[in-house]
């Protein structure tokens, strides 16, 4: 599923233009190893290209929708607390007593050291626009409406 960014803001933006650059190098690499340096091969070399053309096709529509997500504007810098793309947040769930922090926002904008909340996600749709100590509901995948408090947005 695509997700449609309205506006990213500069960290954002600067981390999904990194994992461009890092696609595009994988990309570069995997088409440099599937391509045949001579000779017709065997049934097996025949099968590795074709799961490199897979894997190549995946790689540039992955780029392409990165590519599209860093055509959206910058983000505006905001004192406010709302909640948008990009914005770390605090959550406290309903069932648990210790809050937790997140990122709203894509994958690649986490750097793999936060949790991240997609912004196409139940919650994530809950929380965006949302302000420190709202209360949003949101349904779950079996079908449960849940509740959360957001305690603290940063960025």
């Amino acid at each position: 599923m695509s997700v449609s960014v309205t506006a990213l803001s500069a960290p954002a933006r600067a981390a999904v233009a990194a994992r461009v650059d890092d696609l595009l190098a994988q990309r570069v690499a995997l088409f440099a190893e599937s391509t045949s340096t001579g000779g017709t091969g065997d049934a097996a070399d025949r099968a590795g290209n074709v799961e490199a053309i897979i894997r190549l096709e995946e790689l540039d529509a992955r780029i392409s929708a990165l590519r599209e997500q860093l055509s959206a504007p910058e983000a505006a810098a905001s004192d406010d607390d709302t909640v948008h793309v990009g914005s770390r947040v605090t959550v406290r769930f309903a069932e648990d007593e210790a809050p937790e922090p997140f990122l709203v926002g894509l994958l690649e904008q986490s750097g793999g050291s936060d949790q991240v909340i997609t912004p196409a996600s139940p919650l994530g749709r809950a929380l965006l626009g949302a302000r420190s100590g709202d209360s949003v509901a949101y349904r779950a995948a079996s079908g449960a409406t849940l509740t959360a408090t957001l305690v603290e947005v940063a960025g």
